[in-house]
């Protein structure tokens, strides 16, 4: 056995008190070391981040965000020192992003509805946590999507497109600000990073995973991840007709016994449509240079993914329809984009085509 995952094995039998053993790794990241192992009571999960201040920042948010969400792994101990966390062990049921890329429509349709619904539950049940979850963590991580959105827009609008200031747009991005005001009314604690393959389908329903990037926002930015769908993630393809409305719908529906003030309209949509402004043009921020290196894949190895000039012009091409009627400073500005690409990124930009679990009904 390699001596650092021996460490690990003795480092988790201490937090849980209990012989850790019979190691098999689940792949993690740099960002973390994660392994399945065997107790006396059963399969664990253990967790480690490496060392530094962004770690253990990580780390802090893990343990918080277990603590605090439904329909998570239990958290059954954390090492402080030593940045390491022991959880239930969920199984080798299938992620969102499997049924997807599956080939069984109805599993996919059914699933994505029962996750969405799951994950307002999560949320819904959080609010009034927040608190909790700030104290567990030290401090709220200060981090508003706004400013990232801020940040990308004027990259695309400056460097990229060399557009003149807009002052519509100016003021629309002083909106997207107001969703990053905390209200208790609005607040949930979010695992954040909601992905597809960050959830996992379990006999008990669907678990989140990857708490990470746990935090407190508007749960708007939540629903965006149904609106769009996916805000943040690299398994981006086109949904069948009315699927985000099904989902978007099935989201509202579930949060609304636990936030009824949060999901009343006119109010609500413009908080989902300003979410996703946000987050479109946050990942515009993130993802243009690797667009204009042209790299091949956003998605991990082995797997349907754009790329990532595919994902930011999917993107932008969405927003711009989207978005015209409520944000119509941000659309235009996307629009202008998406018609950059046409133009520049030519067939390297072309759409992604359907998600595969539904390609045979198109």
């Amino acid at each position: 056995m390699h001596p650092v995952t021996s460490e690990l094995l003795h480092l988790a039998s201490v937090a849980l008190a209990l012989p850790v053993t019979d190691p098999q790794p689940l792949g993690g990241s740099d960002r973390s070391e994660v392994l399945r192992c065997r107790t006396p009571t059963g399969s664990v999960v253990v967790k480690r981040y490496p060392a530094g201040d962004a770690a253990r920042r990580a780390w802090a948010r893990e343990v918080a965000g277990l603590r605090t969400l439904a329909h998570t792994p239990d958290l059954l101990a954390a090492d402080d020192e030593h940045r390491v966390v022991v959880m239930s062990d969920l199984g080798d049921g299938p992620t969102l992003a499997a049924l997807l890329l599956g080939e069984d429509p109805r599993r996919a349709w059914d699933g994505a509805l029962d996750w969405v619904g799951a994950l307002a539950d999560a949320l819904g049940r959080s609010h009034g946590t927040t608190e909790t979850f700030a104290a567990a963590l030290g401090d709220v991580p200060d981090d508003p999507t706004s400013a990232a959105a801020r940040a990308g827009a004027r990259r695309l609008q400056d460097d990229v497109l060399g557009l003149d200031a807009d002052p519509v747009l100016d003021a629309e991005l002083d909106l997207l600000e107001t969703l990053d005001h905390r209200n208790p009314a609005s607040d949930v604690v979010s695992p954040t990073d909601t992905c597809p393959d960050n959830a996992i389908r379990t006999p008990d329903g669907w678990r989140f995973l990857d708490l990470e990037g746990a935090t407190v926002h508007h749960v708007a930015y939540d629903a965006a991840y149904a609106a769009m769908p996916f805000s943040t993630c690299w398994c981006v393809f086109d949904p069948p007709p009315g699927f985000t409305d099904r989902l978007l719908d099935r989201f509202t529906t579930a949060l609304a016994p636990h936030l009824p003030d949060a999901v009343r309209e006119p109010g609500w949509t413009l908080a989902v449509d300003r979410a996703c402004a946000a987050w479109i043009l946050a990942m515009t921020g993130w993802l243009i240079d690797g667009a204009d290196e042209d790299r091949p894949r956003v998605g991990p190895p082995g797997v349907p993914s754009p790329s990532y000039r595919q994902l930011l012009t999917t993107r932008w091409r969405w927003g711009a329809v989207r978005l015209r009627a409520t944000l119509p400073g941000v659309a235009g500005l996307l629009g202008a984009a998406a018609a950059w690409a046409d133009e520049e990124w030519g067939e390297s930009a072309a759409p992604v085509g359907p998600y595969r679990a539904f390609a045979r009904d198109e």
